[in-house]
């Protein structure tokens, strides 16, 4: 059998040690500062798209509990656009904004908010 292939047990052997919470302890003690700087950038930018939802729905007097499934939108919208560009971008938007039309989301503030990223759906559903 071939070196680059590795049994099942010397996966499970491997996969326990990485589990050891001594391991964890010291990874995590030693990627605090770096992990805390890195949430609070992505906080930021959280802050930052909430507040263009909200305005944009208040801003055309739409108010209430669904504002909170737009901003759910916009997070998965976000967090595609920091996997993807271009084409393959405006493609997985399409499906997000297909999942949120199903649950009853209104398909002109999906496009409006995909703008918000660059992302043009004029041409959806």
């Amino acid at each position: 059998m071939s070196g680059l292939v590795k049994s099942a047990s010397r996966r499970s052997d491997h996969y326990n040690k990485k589990l050891d919470g001594d391991v964890w302890n010291f990874r995590i003690t030693e990627l605090k500062d770096m992990m805390v700087d890195q949430v609070h950038g992505a906080y930021g930018v959280q802050f930052l798209i909430e507040s263009k939802v909200k305005d944009y729905l208040e801003g055309i007097g739409f108010y209430g509990i669904q504002q909170h499934h737009y901003m759910n939108f916009a997070q998965a919208i976000w967090a595609r656009s920091r996997s993807f560009t271009g084409q393959t971008l405006r493609l997985e938007a399409e499906i997000e904004a297909d999942k949120w039309l199903r649950r009853g989301l209104l398909a002109t503030h999906l496009i409006r908010i995909a703008t918000f990223f660059g992302i043009d759906l004029s041409g959806w559903p």
